[in-house]
């Protein structure tokens, strides 16, 4: 797998859930590519961020 695959993938993950296919090629993926692990976090990040606003925007 390639970086814009795994990318592809990570932020797809965040509005669907992944095949078994994804899971295990993007699980390979982030054992070797530390770019990717860390758009990983930044994008668990940020969506944390996005849903805490959601919640105080509705007050």
């Amino acid at each position: 797998m390639r970086c814009r695959q795994a990318t592809r993938i990570i932020s797809d993950s965040h509005e669907r859930p992944l095949t078994f296919q994804e899971k295990v090629g993007l699980r390979l993926h982030l054992v070797t590519c530390p770019h990717c692990r860390n758009f990983k976090q930044n994008c668990g990040e940020l969506s944390q961020l996005m849903k805490e606003f959601a919640k105080i925007s509705k007050k």
